[in-house]
């Protein structure tokens, strides 16, 4: 049964997705009601809305989301899994997880519009599944945003929300910009030539390396006062530019320039031994870059209006530094009282393509990472060589119907030695897999909702069993299945339309 407070937290997720609703539902109206019912593909390229004002709704409520669910067995007696071993893996044997996101928007002026939005995700294990009723809720944007209020093209926001480029879709990840901050920024965009965003925000995740908190006497009452001892935000600041010099309906080309620059002022914290220890300040910048061609191809009416095939690539690449060099989230230093992550580093290149044709697709993703840690010693830190390619042609039998194939190879090596055989750390993965769906949304690659079967195998080599605790069993396992079935879509979701 579940626990009280964990269905107060339910209620309390949906109760504030609610509450958006109720401030942003008094603006919809019939002209609201119809554009709510397009459903469009995450916008792979980054082209503006440039319809008349006229011709758009003054004010409407739009519901939008991204999700993805699957219930998947091992085909040995256990739940389906992910079998990756590199930070950025293969998405064949995903997790269940879903946003839903409320949005405003409204045409204050010739010109002139704003939104507000909302999103709350929900990752899995669901109700369903394990009857705890306490599913993992996160809100990943709750912001507001006005075009054009000061200078033509000029954007303004400010909030909490996330900061998104363009993706690797079968490796489930953003090379270049993706934020997760509270703060603000500015965006530019000249017609369809050039474009440039400037954000700044702030992070502190629960941990002892940002925040520590502690119960010390009160001055008044009985009950302890809980004081802040270490309290240091990750300050983030990221600018990007974007150069467009061929941007039509059926051809572009671009040029994309990334960076960051994040700094973590110094401070002191309590060790259980009593004593104090001093955390250095840090800082930390990323430099990236990438270049993209696309192509869209007219095609045969289909089950959803005129049917476009959309062929793109991408290629990214990027270099960090220091404090930049870690995820926003993470702790980048273990141990030492002196120590800061100025001598670590990461460099990597990525590669997201898709190709469209009548009836076959072939998507494909790739990426090299070569990250030094901050840690020298032979049994902790060192350097990390790991990479992916995924390749996944697919086959419509209709305008709704298909199957794709999907294999993919990753490989990790570590510059740092096993503590219990003192070899050198390696490991390899292939996997081969069967996906047969039907697209409601018709044909093409990013075409959604999908309905699928999916099925997997994973070989591991014996560096990537020994990555695992004598006591899993995955440390004994050459071969793992994955079988399971489910589905995808995505509609008028900001999050991905960046």
């Amino acid at each position: 049964m579940a626990t009280r407070a964990s269905r107060r937290r339910i209620r309390r997720g949906f109760a504030g997705l609610l509450a958006c609703a109720a401030l942003l539902a008094p603006g919809l109206t019939a002209g609201a009601a119809e554009a709510a019912e397009a459903t469009d593909p995450p916008i792979i390229q980054e082209i503006p809305d440039e319809s008349p004002p006229e011709i758009r709704p003054r004010h409407r409520f739009v519901f939008g989301s991204y999700g993805r669910i699957i219930a998947a067995s091992d085909l040995d007696g256990g739940l389906g899994r992910s079998t990756n071993i590199v930070a950025f893996g293969p998405r064949i044997d995903e997790e269940t997880y879903a946003e839903l996101e409320l949005r405003r928007e409204d045409r204050l002026a010739a010109g002139v519009h704003s939104s507000v939005v909302a999103t709350l995700a929900i990752s899995g294990p669901l109700f369903h599944l394990d009857g705890d009723f306490a599913e993992q809720l996160a809100i990943r944007n709750l912001y507001a945003e006005v075009d054009g209020a000061m200078l033509e093209g000029l954007t303004l926001w400010a909030g909490s929300r996330m900061v998104r480029g363009d993706d690797v879709y079968l490796l489930d990840w953003w090379p270049l910009d993706n934020l997760n901050i509270i703060g603000g920024g500015a965006g530019y965009r000249y017609q369809r030539l050039l474009s440039f965003r400037l954000h700044v925000g702030i992070g502190r995740p629960k941990d002892p390396f940002y925040l520590q908190t502690r119960d010390v006497v009160a001055r008044q009452g009985f009950e302890p006062a809980n004081v802040a001892i270490l309290d240091r935000p990750r300050v983030v600041t990221a600018f990007r530019a974007a150069v467009t010099p061929i941007n039509r309906d059926d051809f572009g080309l671009k040029f994309v320039l990334y960076g960051e620059a994040q700094t973590l002022p110094a401070g002191e914290r309590k060790l259980e031994t009593g004593d104090t220890e001093t955390l250095p300040r840090d800082r930390g910048f990323l430099v990236g870059a990438q270049v993209g061609l696309w192509h869209n191809r007219p095609a045969a009416e289909g089950p959803t209006g005129p049917h476009t095939e959309r062929s793109f690539v991408n290629l990214f690449a990027r270099y960090a530094t220091g404090l930049a060099a870690y995820d926003t989230f993470a702790s980048p230093v273990r141990s030492g009282s002196t120590r800061s992550s100025g001598n670590a580093s990461e460099a990597l290149v990525a590669l997201s393509g898709n190709y469209e044709r009548a009836f076959f697709g072939l998507q494909v993703g790739a990426y090299y990472r070569w990250f030094r840690d901050d840690e020298d010693t032979a049994f902790a830190g060192g350097a990390i060589h790991e990479g992916a390619i995924n390749i996944r042609p697919q086959i419509f039998f209709n305008d709704y119907a298909g199957v794709s194939v999907d294999a993919s190879y990753q490989a990790l090596a570590l510059a740092r030695l096993d503590e219990t055989t003192g070899d050198p750390v390696r490991g390899s993965i292939a996997k081969i897999g069967i996906i047969p769906f039907v697209s409601l949304g018709g044909r093409g690659s990013y075409a959604r909702p999908r309905l699928r079967v999916i099925y997997s195998a994973s070989f591991r080599d014996e560096g990537a069993r020994g990555l695992y605790p004598l006591e899993d069993a995955r440390a004994r396992q050459s071969t793992e299945h994955f079988l399971g079935i489910g589905a995808e879509w995505w509609f008028d979701s900001s999050s991905y339309a960046q």
